[in-house]
């Protein structure tokens, strides 16, 4: 929720000029940004695949569950930090003490309640659906404050019947959010100084001697770079690519040993056939 000293009509009325809360996929333009309130962590602006453009993360837990969301091939789009601008739809659903969190003490302009992530995607029978969730530190919940804004949430989705619910950071899973956080920069492969195509035939050729070899992963990289004749990290970033890539599956809730073999981290291969992807154990 946007509170400030500052919070005015006029601000207000910048807000919903400016499209804020607005707009569709690469449109879609957050209220509230990492230059609007002071932030509880770390505050990040993070280019999204899935989205196409910049999402404004306000805490490191929701820099953390974004990345299980970006990760995640049935989401189809994200919205943070989204706003409840009808949310006096529901008015006649909360008592006094919640009524007075809709408007800001001292000057009585209506405050906007803002959900966390606001998540278009695909279920198991490929229907569109949504959902919400409100990212919380779970000190957080231990205020009065933020439970009644949290329930003002809670009745508003409901009465859209969209399913909503409370995440902490206890329900993360930190290391798998890390290791996407990790593999997915090495899908900017210009920023390393290579072209699409260039690393494309390096992860292919990469990708058969990850297959075909029981050494560790460290020295198959180092081998790699040189057959390559490339300086030392680049077998690092194209492996991360492959995995970005889902060129190659491992298992992501666990630290990613180089130290170990392919066949210790249950790497499979991804191999088409017919069109299909196929995962191939390493034997």
């Amino acid at each position: 929720m946007a509170r400030s000293s500052d919070w005015t009509e006029a601000k207000l009325k910048r807000f919903l000029a400016e499209g804020r809360g607005q707009g569709e996929g690469e449109h879609y333009r957050p209220w509230l940004t990492v230059m609007d309130i002071p932030s509880r962590g770390r505050a990040s602006r993070v280019f999204s695949r899935k989205c196409n453009r910049v999402v404004h993360l306000l805490t490191d837990t929701q820099l953390r569950y974004f990345y299980l969301l970006e990760w995640d091939e049935s989401i189809l789009d994200i919205k943070e930090q989204f706003p409840l601008l009808d949310v006096e739809t529901i008015v006649d659903q909360m008592d006094e003490s919640l009524l007075k969190r809709l408007k800001d003490p001292k000057t009585e302009v209506p405050h906007v309640i803002t959900t966390t992530f606001v998540i278009t995607a695909k279920d198991h029978q490929g229907r569109e659906i949504q959902y919400a969730r409100a990212i919380k530190d779970a000190a957080e919940l231990e205020k009065k404050a933020t439970l009644e804004r949290l329930e003002i949430q809670r009745r508003y989705w409901e009465a859209c019947k969209v399913d909503f619910a409370v995440v902490t950071q206890h329900e993360i899973p930190v290391q798998r959010s890390r290791n996407i956080e990790w593999v997915l920069s090495a899908l900017n492969v210009e920023d390393y100084g290579f072209s699409i195509s260039q690393i494309q035939a390096y992860a292919s050729i990469l990708q058969e001697q990850l297959l075909s070899s029981d050494q560790r992963i460290r020295a198959i990289l180092a081998s790699f770079e040189r057959e390559m004749k490339e300086e030392a990290g680049t077998g690092l970033l194209v492996f991360r690519y492959l995995i970005a890539s889902r060129l190659i599956q491992i298992n992501m809730d666990a630290d990613i040993q180089l130290s170990a073999t392919p066949k210790d981290l249950g790497l499979k291969v991804n191999m088409l056939q017919g069109g299909e992807r196929r995962f191939g154990a390493v034997r």
